[in-house]
């Protein structure tokens, strides 16, 4: 038995170390790149990290003894359910993935979407920031890319 939780630890610091050199690997890329660009490396990174520590710790689990099938297919249907529960927030999120990626507006850009004409002051995963002289709008990453938008160019004043 003693055997088997040395093997366990051993493949999970190998996939957590495994985790940690990617990380700093795609680190060192970015430092190449544009704000824009380091923006995808650090969702990639974060992401590379979370899924790797899952799997080492899976592993590790089934290495010593767990039956981890019910707990995988639990996970799958979980994450059908949790997915169709969020669609929305999903859907605003691989958006901002594709605006971060494609840059179809920058910071400055005036733009009109949805109704709404401003100066874009900020750009996330989740929204994009549009600010004119009344009011600051958040308006959802997926409006973007799947409506009609307007680019005028830099400032309004």
């Amino acid at each position: 038995m003693s055997v088997n939780i040395l093997e366990a630890i051993i493949i999970f610091s190998v996939f957590f170390v495994g985790s940690l050199v990617i990380d700093r690997v795609l680190k060192r890329i970015s430092a190449h790149y544009d704000a824009g660009a380091s923006e995808s490396f650090r969702l990639i990174s974060n992401s590379q990290k979370a899924i790797l520590v899952f799997i080492g710790v899976v592993l590790g689990l089934s290495k010593m003894g767990f039956d981890m099938s019910a707990l995988v297919a639990g996970l799958g249907l979980t994450g059908f359910a949790v997915g169709f529960a969020l669609k929305d927030a999903i859907s605003n999120l691989v958006a901002g993935v594709m605006i971060v990626l494609y840059k179809p507006i920058q910071l400055g850009n005036i733009i009109e979407l949805s109704g709404t004409k401003g100066e874009v002051v900020d750009i996330n995963l989740r929204y994009i920031t549009v600010k004119n002289e009344e009011v600051t709008h958040l308006i959802p990453n997926s409006l973007l890319v799947n409506n009609r938008v307007s680019i005028f160019g830099e400032k309004l004043m």
